[in-house]
């Protein structure tokens, strides 16, 4: 049934992309440490002398789920990129480019783990990340984002002026080519955002707010604390929304955690009414959503990463949506993917489509690798672009549609129907769970979300057994952990 779903054929002509395309990787969560007796060596060389060693025979192979990024997948993944789209007009990475548990990782493996030490291997790790992605697509800009996981103090962790801003200075300038202001080393060493000129388009700004320091997991470890650093992002954002407006020029807004309901700790809290969990600090949610609407007019897209999975959240603004780009990572259960995007000459997404790898099992055992291409999105929606009126649509959709909501599940996961296991006794789809992914999508507030999804939790939604069952929290809770998808960290 899954194959019969692949496009769905409702009413409406799908136009073909005719605009330029980039390229969205995001969450490679890449671990040098994948194979530790590698890593004293490692810590030893130049991060230009890493692929010689990460290369060696005997080295890990492909990464299985529940395990981060192994330098045999990262290799495969550029080269589909560029078997995918040789020349793309940019690059962009959503986030997280460090391995979970770095730290812990790196002590267990290396003889020598100081915290100068460790510094200058993340420092290294970084590095070697953008050389790869540089050689793959030579002179192409990368817009980079950082993630949670990217720095040297922790999860949730960056300290602002820090250290690892500082440090990832030069590597960010690089990725980027032109169209640097003369602002952008103070933004960045201050928060880790920026305000570049977009690639291509001339009355398009990129602004990369670094929402980390929104989440209620955030906490100034390694500074002073005290500083607010969420409140002078959202205050730096607003400067920069008001000057691209008043120069007429549209806006393509970056970040990692994407706004709304964390649905996974939702679902294993204390249930309706009580335990919906934000994202976000609901202050700094708040305040994010009005300057959405102020400037709705002037965003023309959003782009971010860290839930590890394909999926879209309308802002509740005139238009406005969110595209969360799936994860190179397969620690949470999906299929290793990235995207193509293709843009219009005024800001606009035309399409996107999932290139996907499809034998994660087998090429973790050493297989040669298969990587396939979903349909595109308006392909398999017949829908004539990706804007907020069409998501609007396909929001609808999915829930009155039960093809529709079946093939948005196998989407959801980067076309894993394992991801949502069906066990041989159960014969329904909880009803409550989907309820709290779809909601998830429309109603970014706490409110929003409580009023959509406990009053759909009261019953259960029937399915065939060959249809993919979600269950509550389908992510791996580690490399060792079972791969059924219904666990997670």
């Amino acid at each position: 049934m899954l194959t019969a779903l692949l496009v769905l054929c409702h009413p409406g002509a799908a136009a073909e992309p005719d605009g330029e395309q980039f390229i969205a990787v995001s969450d490679l969560h890449f671990d040098p440490m994948a194979d530790s007796a590698l890593v004293d060596r490692l810590a030893a060389t130049a991060a230009g002398a890493w692929a010689g060693i990460l290369a060696q025979p005997g080295a890990t192979r492909i990464s299985r789920y529940g395990q981060d990024t192994t330098y045999p997948l990262l290799q495969s993944a550029l080269q589909e990129m560029r078997a995918t789209l040789p020349h793309p007009a940019f690059l962009l990475v959503p986030g997280d480019f460090l391995a979970h548990s770095f730290r812990k990782k790196f002590d267990a493996a290396a003889a020598e783990h100081t915290d100068a030490r460790y510094r200058a291997f993340v420092v290294k790790t970084m590095q070697f990340l953008a050389g790869q992605l540089q050689a793959a697509f030579p002179g192409t800009p990368i817009l980079p984002v950082l993630g949670n996981n990217d720095d040297e103090c922790g999860d949730y962790m960056l300290h602002p002026g820090g250290p690892f801003l500082r440090d990832a200075l030069p590597i960010v300038r690089a990725l980027l080519g032109g169209g640097v202001g003369a602002n952008f080393d103070r933004d960045w060493t201050a928060t880790g955002s920026y305000d570049v000129a977009h690639p291509t388009l001339p009355a398009v700004r990129v602004i990369f707010a670094d929402t980390v320091f929104f989440s209620r997991n955030y906490r100034d470890a390694c500074g002073a604390g005290g500083g607010d650093p969420g409140g002078k992002t959202l205050d730096w954002l607003r400067d920069r929304l008001t000057v691209a407006r008043e120069a007429g020029q549209k806006v393509w807004l970056l970040y990692h955690i994407p706004p709304g309901i964390d649905v996974y700790a939702t679902l294993h809290g204390a249930g309706c009414p009580k335990a919906m969990v934000p994202f976000w600090a609901p202050s700094y949610a708040v305040r994010f959503a009005e300057l959405m609407d102020e400037f709705s007019g002037t965003v023309a897209a959003s782009f971010a990463g860290h839930t590890h999975m394909d999926e879209f959240r309308l802002t509740g603004a005139a238009g406005g949506f969110v595209l969360v780009v799936p994860a190179l990572s397969p620690i949470f259960g999906q299929n290793p993917a990235f995207q193509v995007f293709a843009y219009d000459a005024a800001g606009g997404v035309l399409d996107r489509t999932t290139p996907y790898l499809a034998n994660v099992a087998a090429a973790a055992g050493g297989a040669a690798a298969e990587w396939r291409a979903e349909p595109s999105f308006t392909k398999t929606w017949m829908l004539p672009r990706v804007d907020g009126s069409t998501l609007q649509t396909l929001y609808d959709r999915i829930d009155g549609d039960r093809d529709a909501g079946t093939l948005w599940l196998l989407r959801y996961a980067a076309s894993r129907a394992g991801f949502w296991p069906l066990p041989p006794e159960q014969g329904l789809v909880p009803k409550p769970i989907f309820a709290a992914y779809r909601c998830a999508i429309g109603n970014l507030s706490v409110a929003e979300f409580r009023a959509c999804y406990c009053d759909a939790s009261t019953s259960s939604l029937r399915a065939e057994r060959s249809n993919p069952v979600l269950c509550a929290g389908p992510r791996i809770a580690s490399p060792a952990a079972r791969n059924d998808g219904c666990t997670r960290e």
